[in-house]
């Protein structure tokens, strides 16, 4: 819907990556017919309503007065910069829960991840619960350790490996396999449509940085991954269709250990390739 602030400047249509908004006689923006959400149609984006200067787009109910204002860069660059040097993996979490307001937050916000075609597949595993956290590390870790007894373990991770990461407990990680975090986030999306793989890390990647703005500390995990495929029956407890594209467990909490500074670290010069034609 546009309203009468529309001054007819066009940038909605320059913008619509479906391609379904066209400027009339009337020098205002119009939606051509679509028979489908998608690649044929409206995308979804919502980017007619974002770039309007003057707050005349409103579009699936969504008002651009509710809209978040956009950041500053002269204040927004240093606060990013500041997120990223000391985001950290995380390996040891307080006894106590993040508010599951906190989360599902968080969580809703990943529909501005940027994902192929705007096709919103990601789906997301949780567990917000920390006592059901608990339960579920109790069965796979027991599991895990039977397993090991028999002389099977994670593909990846022989004898050795198990048995290095078994003493890390005594010093880095109370628990080899969920890090003890309260809470995990699995991105999953389905393979052979769109760009699961892509969706699923980038999904991740943005839930990563947003814990860590709010003073939480993250983890990405594979190992479980491994660990869980050695016995489907509890894999299966998280209900992850066995055609969905997973890369990663993410436990996250609140630190027991805070950091004191970011770190110095760079990508040294030969790192970066720079091309010239």
């Amino acid at each position: 819907m546009v309203s009468d602030k529309c001054v007819g400047c066009g940038k909605c249509t320059k913008v619509c990556p479906g391609g379904i908004l066209f400027m009339g006689e009337d020098k205002r923006p119009h939606m051509k017919a679509f028979e489908e959400f998608g690649w044929n149609g409206c995308w979804r984006c919502e980017h007619c309503l974002a770039v309007c200067p003057e707050g005349a787009v409103s579009i699936f109910g969504h008002r651009p007065e509710d809209s978040p204002a956009a950041p500053d860069p002269d204040t927004a660059a240093e606060v990013v910069d500041a997120v990223v040097t000391n985001r950290r993996s995380c390996r040891r979490y307080q006894k106590r829960g993040v508010s599951k307001e906190l989360i599902h937050d968080m969580v809703c916000k990943l529909a501005n991840a940027p994902n192929g075609g705007n096709k919103q597949q990601v789906e997301y595993t949780l567990i917000d619960d920390a006592k059901q956290m608990d339960h579920f590390r109790g069965i796979a870790y027991k599991e895990m350790e039977r397993l090991a007894e028999q002389g099977i373990y994670p593909e990846g991770f022989g004898k050795d490996a198990y048995e290095d990461m078994k003493q890390w407990e005594k010093t880095v990680r109370p628990d080899m396999l969920f890090c003890g975090a309260p809470h995990i986030l699995i991105p999953h999306a389905p393979l052979g449509k769109g760009e699961p793989v892509q969706d699923v890390i980038i999904a991740g990647t943005y839930f990563e940085l947003m814990c860590a703005s709010r003073g939480l500390g993250t983890v990405m995990m594979t190992f479980p991954l491994s660990v869980l495929n050695l016995m489907p029956k509890i894999r299966g407890m998280l209900e992850i269709p066995e055609d969905h594209y997973v890369g990663m467990i993410i436990g996250f909490g609140y630190p027991q250990i805070p950091y004191a500074r970011g770190t110095q670290r760079k990508v040294e010069p030969e790192r970066i390739h720079r091309l010239s034609f």
